[in-house]
């Protein structure tokens, strides 16, 4: 990517942008990714400088003040529960009165939304007497301003399920010490310190530091990393950064086979998982290059549209309504615009889009 856009691949790329409009879009493109990119270096950085990995196992269990054996007294986990939550991911927020407006006013619909006043005034007050016509009209296009926002919100719908997915991943139960004896609790309830148990076909609750391993012990970490092979664990760490050592079970990973046992150093959206969907669904997403030539293209036909039908009133006004004051009523001339205005609109455009990309998706899914 960097060699793309900054490198041997910028030459033939200058040329395009001569030739097309596309040079604003992409200076900020470079401008949206630089800021995204020093996002994703200061999360990388905080979980580099994480230290649980280097400490013994005995530092571990007495920085936790826990025991290998006897696990947490009732009085630390109560303690610890208050002082750190429940170990799930937190949602972002919905705002769903924002995402309800921009279902309605982005994109083209303002423009219809023009067109739809317009009409319903040159049908009343305007027509004299009221052309049945023009509620027709106004209806429909009422009615594709409604079907636009549906799909919006069917759009938005479906974007959703990612973090559905991503808390989908996390197991519901788990076995864990407590009390000096081996019990099974449900994952949200575990705290930092827990001694956890896992085995082949485990998903991993939380961010473990390992404590004990079988010599089979190995985790799938390929929806993380993408990493292929599984990755074979051990008690003592084999790299210094966080992300790279062998001696930190992560979670939402998975337990291909073998046992061990692991202190939970982390949990919910303090964990590699929690701080990855944190930073995934912040307020302000980067605006890929396809969204900013869609949004100048969009700017571009609602000022020709309007443009036109502006020129349209003007010569009904200063020509037609005088030379010829039989021909077209002022509701009539109204409609007229708006009918050119709404031609200018495509507005099969967001669905084209869904589904053009829906298919690509597909076929790259098909293509592994």
């Amino acid at each position: 990517k960097r060699r793309i856009l900054h490198g041997s691949g910028r030459g033939w790329w200058d040329r395009v942008c001569r030739v097309l409009p596309l040079r604003p879009a992409y200076d900020q493109r470079q401008a949206d990714h630089a800021d995204q990119e020093a996002k994703f270096d200061a999360t990388a950085d905080e979980l580099s400088s994480l230290k649980f990995h280097l400490d013994t196992v005995d530092e571990t269990l007495t920085k936790f003040s826990t025991s290998a054996i006897q696990g947490l007294e009732d009085d630390a986990i109560k303690r610890r529960r208050e002082r750190d939550g429940p170990n799930v991911l937190s949602s972002p927020p919905s705002r769903l009165l924002y995402k309800i407006f921009q279902w309605f006013f982005s994109g083209f619909c303002p423009l219809l939304w023009i067109a739809d006043i317009a009409v319903w005034i040159s049908w009343r007050p305007l027509g004299k007497p009221p052309n049945p016509q023009y509620l027709a009209l106004a209806i429909a296009i009422l009615i594709v301003i409604v079907l636009q926002a549906s799909f919006s919100a069917w759009q938005e719908w479906t974007t959703s399920r990612v973090m559905a997915s991503i808390t989908g991943m996390l197991p519901t139960e788990t076995v864990v010490t407590r009390n000096g004896a081996t019990t099974t609790i449900v994952a949200t309830s575990l705290v930092q310190g827990d001694v956890v148990h896992i085995r082949g076909g485990d998903k991993i609750p939380a961010d473990l530091r390992l404590i004990e391993t079988s010599r089979d012990l190995r985790f799938d970490r390929s929806m993380l990393t993408g990493e292929s092979d599984a990755v074979i664990a051990t008690v003592n760490f084999t790299d210094e950064n966080y992300l790279e050592t062998r001696n930190i079970a992560v979670m939402g990973t998975h337990v291909t086979q073998g046992s061990g046992v692991g202190v939970v150093v982390a949990i919910g959206d303090s964990t590699v998982m929690g701080r990855i969907a944190r930073m995934t669904t912040s307020e302000k997403p980067e605006k890929t290059l396809l969204q900013i030539e869609i949004k100048r293209f969009v700017v571009i036909i609602a000022c020709l549209s309007l443009f036109v039908g502006t020129i349209l009133l003007v010569m009904w006004a200063a020509w037609l309504r005088n030379s010829y004051p039989t021909f077209l009523l002022l509701s009539d001339a109204l409609v007229n615009s708006v009918g050119v205005i709404v031609a200018f609109v495509p507005d099969g455009l967001p669905i084209c889009l869904t589904l053009t990309l829906t298919l690509i998706a597909k076929r790259m899914q098909r293509q592994n």
